[in-house]
Order: C-alpha cells, then structure tokens, then sequence
C-alpha cells in the first residue's frame, strides 16, 4: 500500500512541476527573450500559439493535482479518528493555506486562459505583425493579462513553499 501512496504523491508533485514550472519558464526565460527580440504583435501572436499548445497540459495538470490532493488529504488525515486535534493544528492550518492558494491560482488561470489571453488575441488580429507600438485598448489587455501573469507567478511560488511547510510539519 506505501508504493501506492508513493506513486500518488510522485503524480501529484509531477503535475505540480509540469504545472508551475512550465508558467515559471514562459514568465521567466520565453517572454523576457520575446520582449527583447521581436515587436510586441509577433511577441503576442507567438506567445498565443506557445499558450494554446500549453493551456490542455495546464488543465489536466489541474485536474491530477485536484484528485491527488485530495487522495493526498485522506491518506494523510484520519478525519473519522476520535482524535481529530490534528483537524485543528498545524497541518490543517498549513493545509488550508495551500488549498485557498490552489484556488487562486486557479482562478488567475482561468482568468488568462479564458478571459484576457482570447481578448488579447482577438484585439491584436487585424493589426500588422511588424507594428512597434501598440494601440492603447491592446496595451491595456497585456497589462491587465501581464498583471494576471505575475500574479501567477507569486502564487506559485507560495503554493510551493506551502507545500515544503506541509512536509515538513510547520
């Protein structure tokens, strides 16, 4: 049963990695060489076509975290224990702020997933590939979205100290 248990938090910590670290290299590597070396509607357009071909990975990142966590939680809590203290201590405490981070990181997903990145798209279509600046309704799309982005990025970071702190019992 340990192997079992094992390899749940093995898929857990994978989806975690794939998840995260994918929106670490784009935020931190790709975008940064982007914005140095091309004008921002090919930047955008790029970035787009990299998010597509991203975005299912995310989602089912997402949804093996979801059931993992949750698998996770049970096998790590006995909730019909008649000691529950523990349901009130460190863990649960830690726990609960992982999970409320879980969320919002989820819901800053979705937000650039599925409201700014199509906007940002969408605005950017008729405008030449070439063109330096961009007008002022698509300059603000990209700063709410780059916003939404490093917002992500901050949360991300927290959910994996949570995670460290879980762990290790603090």
């Amino acid at each position: 049963m340990d192997i079992f248990w094992l390899f749940i938090r093995w898929i857990h910590v994978i989806a975690a990695v794939v998840w995260i670290g994918g929106n670490l290299i784009l935020a931190m590597v790709i975008v940064p060489h982007f914005r140095q070396n091309l004008p921002p509607v090919q930047r955008i357009q790029i970035l787009t076509l990299i998010g597509k071909r991203f975005e299912p990975i995310v989602w089912g990142c997402v949804l093996i975290l979801f059931f993992t966590g949750i698998a996770n939680i049970f096998n790590s809590v006995d909730l019909f224990s008649a000691d529950n203290s523990l349901l009130i201590g460190t863990f649960m405490r830690t726990l609960g702020i992982k999970l409320l981070l879980f969320i919002i990181l989820l819901v800053l997903t979705g937000l650039h997933s599925f409201i700014y990145g199509p906007k940002l798209s969408k605005a950017i279509e008729d405008l030449d590939a070439e063109t330096e600046e961009l007008p002022a309704d698509v300059n603000s799309i990209r700063k709410k979205m780059a916003v939404v982005s490093s917002a992500m990025g901050v949360v991300s970071l927290l959910i994996i100290l949570a995670a460290v702190a879980l762990r290790m019992g603090i």
